[in-house]
């Protein structure tokens, strides 16, 4: 069965991906740039809903932390928002000079990625049962369900019909 850390660690490797085709293709091809970087935002957005939603009160009821290591990894969130809102406002200017903000993305992602592939995620693989980790998993696809039959019902039979 696929735990916590299986699942969040392959979904930081997707957007990962993302971010690079952006940087990638910004100066050659900047419209698969920008629907890159749309995908890569609204796919973090999503990710961040995860944590903030199910995997952080998780950790904080088992753990009785709640103004611990959650708690710098929502204000890593809120930093990271801002400067995805940073990037996105300049692509839709057709602005793509945006390596600063870039350098500082990817400054925070590749730390905040790291506590929660070494500490959070496993943490709470080790922590939970089979069942509670497949429940937990089955909350997370379900929110993205949800999250994406909102944004596109007609997209959404394609997707996953």
């Amino acid at each position: 069965m696929q735990g916590i850390a299986d699942f969040m660690g392959k979904d930081h490797d997707r957007l990962d991906g993302l971010f690079k085709e952006f940087q990638s293709k910004k100066v050659t091809e900047p419209e698969k740039a920008q629907k890159s970087f749309f995908d890569f935002k609204s796919g973090l957005e999503r990710h961040i809903v995860w944590e903030e939603e199910i995997l952080f009160p998780i950790f904080e009821e088992r753990t009785g932390m709640r103004g611990g290591p959650t708690n710098v990894m929502r204000t890593e969130h809120v930093q990271i928002k801002e400067l995805l809102g940073g990037i996105y406002d300049k692509i839709l200017k057709s602005i793509f000079q945006t390596e600063t903000l870039e350098s500082q993305i990817i400054s925070i992602l590749s730390s905040h990625n790291v506590k929660e592939e070494n500490v959070l995620y496993p943490w709470i693989d080790q922590t939970l049962s089979l069942e509670e980790i497949e429940r937990t998993l089955q909350n997370i696809q379900g929110m993205g369900l949800k999250k994406q039959e909102k944004e596109n019902p007609v997209k959404l039979g394609k997707i996953y019909g």
